[in-house]
């Protein structure tokens, strides 16, 4: 009797034991019915399922991705890097802005220099583009009124227009440098301002 009281209490806590380390795994198929198995069985390869553990689920795991969700998936990533990225490159400009200028007026001092500078090199161009008008002007005037057409009077005036052209491109250039000069400080400086709470003054 006194063996029959000692083995009852160990007989249960076995019980008890098996019970709870019984591992199972269970998803619904197709049709909607359960299936489970101590092993995951193979109707719930390509569905979501959960793992049980002594009457518990431990574990649920998603269905994997069909490659149309994958694809999405990948998209909805690369954007967030994207926009991470983006997010981190705007802190280091600001970063670089704030480091750059005391104030507004040394900012406005900085673009006025930077643009005066090229504005000097478009001057230049332009006083070399009317010499040149000029030079052709008199070359023009050369020009026999009868008779064979100089080979030197010639190869001067393809001279002069060849120049004219390279000119008349550099000046372009330069007046497309001034424009975005203007247009990146006016960037910076409304950022400088939105960054600092200054003045507009």
């Amino acid at each position: 009797m006194k063996l029959l009281h000692l083995l009852l209490p160990l007989t249960l806590l076995l019980a008890a034991t098996a019970q709870a380390q019984t591992r199972s795994f269970c998803c619904n198929d197709a049709n909607g019915r359960r299936s489970c198995g101590d092993s995951l069985p193979q109707v719930c390869y390509d569905r979501a399922y959960v793992e049980i553990v002594g009457g518990r689920t431990v574990r649920e795991v998603e269905a994997p991705m069909t490659a149309e969700q994958r694809a999405k998936k990948n998209l909805e990533l690369r954007a967030q890097r994207d926009r991470l990225a983006k997010e981190a490159e705007d802190r280091r400009r600001d970063q670089v802005l704030l480091d750059s200028y005391a104030s507004v007026s040394e900012l406005d001092r900085r673009r006025d220099r930077d643009v005066g500078n090229v504005e000097g090199e478009l001057k230049a161009a332009r006083a070399r583009e009317a010499d040149l008008q000029v030079q052709l002007a008199k070359l023009d005037k050369s020009r026999p009124s009868k008779g064979s057409f100089p080979k030197t009077l010639a190869d001067n005036i393809a001279v002069n227009t060849s120049e004219l052209e390279a000119i008349r491109t550099v000046i372009n250039a330069k007046q497309h440098e001034i424009d975005q000069l203007r247009m990146r400080f006016d960037t910076d400086r409304k950022r400088y301002l939105e960054l600092t709470g200054a003045s507009a003054r």
